[in-house]
């Protein structure tokens, strides 16, 4: 499927064959591992309140758990295409439990930067992997539906992240990481057991799944407003936790409020049959995160807390599997693991810079914080619309 016949699509979502069983295991298999992972965004409150830590050098550590993030993107994509897709998500998911664990269990704060820069290793290994299997196994104009399911499989499983992570967090933040490590174990057995093996997606004759990717201008367009999004959106729960201690409320309330936003993504899902088209996803979608955000900066209460959840749930429905689609659309055959690998950077880019940035802009309050993400979306969602017609008319689509 090329660039231009997905954006043109009416509703981003095509036709409704059956998915592969390949993609129906991995979806469970998910499900299983998002319920427990709710650690993440507790990382800076784990350390801000069991370790002492500033909340400067909290968000340094977080930012040295993205810095590691970004080999581990490009350690998946060379696992598939070495090993394959299988094994390349074992070896991920092994050592992000025992990473996790070794947070949890840290008797300092020496000790838990070490467990964050490992964590951050092996974090992201299984990403490409799975999601390179998804655009592998399934027909092309079947995409926009898995990885929209795939999102939406996420959200469900969030729902029960939240709610426990609600619970556990009032016993220890530290419990929180060894929940999520048995999460990850779970998810490995039911991948070991029921995940059909796939050859490395490197074998054979075709494109040299390691060369392309960085000469692709398309790619190179797609992570600039990835960064961008992924830095803030990855710092949204991460700060919460914060300001809600700020508003006199407990830092585990902010389980309560992902809980509340996956609830929307799973009551909004017809927004993604009844929406008009793709670039009106996009400019509707960033518009909400943006007001969303706002919201949160002029109303720093729990009240104004859940508001701003609601909008900003709203968006990423709207939002939901979209760049993930665009970026099977623009990869050869052959080199889309390697293609999301290279694409997922952009993750480990905005946790490396975003939570420095996120420590300085705290600083200044939250109010200053939640409007300067604000202001952040709404730019990314212009460059994204402009990104788009560019992938549409020019010489970036592919056959």
């Amino acid at each position: 499927m090329t660039a231009k016949r997905i954006l043109d699509s009416p509703t981003g979502v095509c036709s409704s064959a059956r998915l592969p069983r390949a993609v129906k295991v991995l979806l469970v298999a998910r499900f299983v591992n998002r319920m427990g992972a709710f650690s993440m965004p507790f990382l800076a409150s784990l350390l801000v309140h069991d370790h002492g830590a500033s909340a400067r050098v909290a968000g340094l550590v977080v930012g040295a758990f993205g810095l590691a993030t970004i080999p581990s993107r490009l350690i998946g994509g060379l696992l598939a295409t070495r090993v394959g897709t299988k094994p390349a998500v074992l070896i991920g998911l092994a050592g992000t439990a025992a990473a996790q664990l070794l947070v949890a269990a840290a008797p300092g704060l020496a000790v838990a930067l070490v467990g964050a820069v490992l964590l951050g290793l092996c974090f992201e290994i299984y990403e490409p992997a799975s999601q390179g299997l998804v655009a592998d196994v399934t027909a092309e104009e079947s995409l926009p539906r898995a990885y929209g399911l795939l999102g939406a499989t996420l959200a469900a499983a969030g729902l029960l992240a939240g709610l426990l992570a609600a619970a556990v967090g009032r016993v220890g933040l530290s419990w929180l990481f060894a929940a999520d490590a048995i999460s990850a174990v779970a998810c490995l057995v039911l991948v070991a057991a029921w995940l059909p093996a796939t050859p490395p997606s490197g074998a054979g004759d075709g494109p040299n799944p390691m060369s392309s990717p960085w000469r692709d201008t398309g790619l190179w367009l797609l992570m600039t407003t990835g960064t961008t999004f992924a830095a803030v959106y990855m710092l949204i729960p991460m700060a919460m936790p914060l300001a809600l201690v700020a508003a006199d409320r407990p830092a585990s309330d902010a389980g309560l409020l992902q809980a509340l936003a996956a609830l929307v993504i799973i009551a909004a899902q017809p927004l993604l049959r009844h929406s008009a088209n793709i670039t009106g996803r996009i400019v509707a979608g960033y518009g909400l995160l943006a007001v969303g955000l706002a919201v949160a900066g002029l109303h720093m209460t729990m009240a104004g807390y859940v508001a701003a959840t609601i909008i900003i749930a709203l968006g990423d429905v709207l939002l939901l599997g979209y760049s993930y689609t665009l970026v099977a659309a623009i990869a050869p055959e052959g080199s889309k693991a390697t293609y999301f690998a290279i694409y997922g950077i952009t993750w480990g880019v905005a946790l490396t810079v975003g939570p420095p940035a996120m420590g300085q802009l705290l600083d200044n309050g939250f109010g200053t914080f939640w409007l300067a993400c604000s202001a952040v979306m709404l730019a990314t969602g212009i460059a994204q619309v402009v990104i788009n017609r560019v992938i549409r008319v020019g010489k970036l689509e592919r056959a």
